[in-house]
């Protein structure tokens, strides 16, 4: 055997090679700063990130939004800046000016300021009346508001109230009354209503001196009111009309009630759908879909707004006298394709949806409209029947007229027995909406949620179209010997995004007095207390609210650029001489986002109007705006323990750089990919990897 040699293989030079080459460049790291940035400081910040931070005025010079995510490199502290691996210097960034309500994390009890869900509106000396099954819209407001031109009101019309003697002296519970607001805080009443008072067709003898707050069309409630545009042939701005339908006055009704300003109401005759109340309505496609309603029933009838054959058609102005409603049945009465049984209090909902979010070549949409629970049952002599009762079913169609029923996902065929509707509980007269982008139906209104669209890795489509929330109601009905007789209500919210995977949103603990939920929506004063209990008959509207995002005391009727800094982390240091403790708060960012062109005036937001309670409570006239935490929590925590809850729609800021996606709920494997190059303990691993491989070898 030849005696040992001092000579290394040419592998383990090899090796020998690359880990000198790896400890130079930590030697490097630990030397100073790259002499790139010694000779301009901010040269990689504006290189690579496009903005610059200066400490001096706390200001941002505002990089391009890309894509492609950074390349870390020498120099600084590696993070991630607005959802993507970046190198962020180490000033300290002075912390927000925003109020610590959006820069703190969810309380065990739920009370964490961030994480308030709903605000309960302060109504001014003008508001509605204590009612359910009333019906709200989205439309212009009115000349008589004095409001600039385009600006848009919540709309309120009828409902059934406590009981009251009306103008013909008669005591009645229901309402042919209209209000309007600008902001959900005030309701104004119109009260020199105007249209068709005929006799035999509505209240033609509601005439009073100087005013007329009834209208034209009877009382009722259980009616549907939808805001839709006229058509190609429009050339006005916004929703040409408001199209009041059916209801109970008192008995189920198929009138059709048309106004262009919510003053004026012209008799649209009688619509050829069966007379219905507790119907619900959607715009699908630009078309006024109108489906079940009690007596029960599951037919589909679409409806178009034109102009009258005999009127002349003025391209710039029309009243509602000029107008009419064009109808055609799409699905007869239980016909043999329809899959859902015949319903009342159900939910319609519509939802335009990417075809794909990994390109800006391909913005092609699908629109969906989704039917969700309701009161149904099939005709007691049909082999389907199984009771009738409020249900927990979500059916989804592309063209109005094919229905495809949504199937909750199971992992086995146990699951698939029992499971065969969706995890919330079977409601009826409940509340929905999809909250979407005002500006872009196909994207969600979460500014978090859209910076998952931009880091998608084409696996997670299905998860980023605007959610669809549901929320109250209630269970009535018989299933066998299962015979509910009152109204059990409910207290939660719930989100999808594809109709079949459901998370709920609230945390509810407790029962009876006690319940606690942080759906704030559910409270309700009952003798003097303030007490959570559920509710239905109420409606839900997407409209707009104010708050000062950036703290600065004012709200902004202008767009406005900021950035989001906080998490004042803090330390404790012991004085050795006296003992005292002393917090010192740490102002260095650990998490920040941009907010742009956002208008402090008009945040998007889902409004809760109205209702009636079960058990002890009464019918109310209590209005809700939703909070950002809304958009922050899940199942009662916020941002997955994570992160904390931004101001408006800003959704989830991660408090920490190693977490992303809409709940703070993803590691960024960005973060660990890029700092392996970074980190001294990465190369300690490569240290440890080349070792093992030397003995190897």
């Amino acid at each position: 055997m030849p005696p040992p040699t001092s000579q290394f293989p040419p592998s383990h030079l090899l090796l020998l090679l690359v880990f000198l080459c790896g400890a130079a460049s930590v030697a490097g790291q630990d030397a100073g700063v790259d002499p790139l940035l010694a000779v301009n400081p901010n040269k990689f910040e504006i290189d690579n990130l496009g903005f610059r931070y200066s400490p001096e005025d706390g200001s941002f010079i505002e990089r391009p939004l890309t894509k492609e995510p950074h390349t870390a490199q020498t120099g600084g502290q590696f993070g991630v800046y607005e959802g993507f691996p970046a190198l962020i210097t180490t000033s300290d960034i002075s912390s927000s000016p925003l109020e610590d309500n959006y820069l703190r994390s969810a309380n065990p009890d739920g009370s964490g300021a961030g994480t308030r869900n709903w605000k309960k509106m302060q109504h001014g000396s003008q508001s509605f009346t204590r009612r359910n099954g009333h019906a709200t819209s989205v439309f212009k407001c009115p000349a008589i508001a004095n409001l600039p031109e385009g600006t848009e009101c919540l709309w309120l019309v009828g409902g059934r109230s406590e009981e009251y003697q009306a103008f013909d002296l008669e005591f009645t519970r229901r309402n042919a009354d209209v209000f309007y607001s600008s902001t959900g805080d005030e309701w104004w009443q119109v009260d020199i209503l105007k249209g068709n008072y005929d006799d035999g067709i509505g209240n033609f003898d509601a005439s009073f001196p100087g005013k007329r707050p009834v209208a034209p069309w009877y009382s009722r409630f259980g009616h549907s009111l939808d805001a839709i545009d006229m058509g190609p042939r429009s050339m006005s701005e916004g929703k040409d009309a408001m199209v009041l339908l059916g209801g109970y006055s008192p008995e189920p009704s198929n009138d059709v009630w048309i106004t262009t300003d919510g003053v004026t109401w012209a008799f649209d005759g009688y619509a050829p759908w069966v007379a219905r109340g507790w119907h619900s309505t959607a715009i699908f496609k630009g078309e006024l879909y109108v489906i079940g309603g009690a007596p029960l029933t599951n037919d589909i009838w679409v409806g178009n707004l034109t102009v009258k054959d005999n009127s002349i058609y003025n391209i710039t102005h029309h009243t509602a006298y000029d107008l009419t409603m064009v109808w055609k049945q799409n699905v007869k009465y239980m016909d043999a394709d329809i899959p859902f049984s015949p319903r009342s209090g159900h939910c319609l909902l519509t939802q335009l949806r990417r075809n794909t979010y990994n390109t800006t070549d391909d913005l092609s949409t699908t629109d969906r409209m989704f039917l969700i629970g309701g009161f149904g049952s099939w005709p007691s002599d049909d082999p389907k029947y199984d009771g009738e009762r409020s249900r927990n079913d979500v059916y989804f169609t592309e063209d109005g007229k094919n229905w495809t029923k949504m199937k909750p996902p199971c992992t086995d065929s146990t699951c698939q027995q029992r499971k065969m509707s969706m995890d919330w509980a079977a409601r009826a007269w409940h509340g929905c909406a999809t909250f979407h982008d005002p500006n872009d139906r196909s994207l969600d209104i979460n500014d978090a949620a859209k910076w998952e669209y931009e880091i998608d890795d084409g696996n997670g489509d299905e998860i980023l179209h605007p959610k669809m929330y549901i929320m109250g109601g209630g269970y009535i009905g018989t299933k066998r010997n299962h015979v509910i007789r009152k109204m059990e209500g409910y207290v939660d919210t719930w989100w999808s995004r594809d109709g079949m995977n459901w998370q709920q949103v609230n945390l509810k603990d407790s029962a009876g007095a006690a319940l606690y939920t942080t759906q704030e929506w559910a409270e309700t004063a009952v003798e003097g207390v303030d007490i959570n209990i559920g509710k239905w008959g109420f409606t839900i509207e997407t409209f707009k609210r104010s708050e000062d995002m950036n703290g600065d005391g004012v709200i902004s009727d202008e767009p406005l650029s900021f950035d989001v800094a906080g998490n004042k982390a803090s330390t404790t240091t012991t004085v050795a001489e006296t003992g005292e403790t002393i917090t010192t708060v740490k102002t260095t960012a650990l998490f920040w986002r941009s907010i742009k062109n956002k208008t402090e005036s008009a945040v998007p937001s889902l409004f809760f109007i109205a209702g009636d309670t079960v058990d002890a409570g009464g019918l109310v006239n209590d209005d809700f705006v939703s909070k950002p935490g809304l958009l922050c929590e899940k199942n009662g925590i916020t941002c997955n323990g994570q992160g904390v809850c931004g101001p408006g729609t800003l959704g989830c800021i991660c408090t920490s750089r190693q977490r992303l996606g809409e709940y703070c709920e993803r590691l960024n494997e960005d973060y660990y990919a890029a700092g392996w190059f970074l980190k001294v303990g990465r190369v300690n691993g490569v240290v440890v990897i080349s070792a093992v491989l030397w003995f190897i070898m």
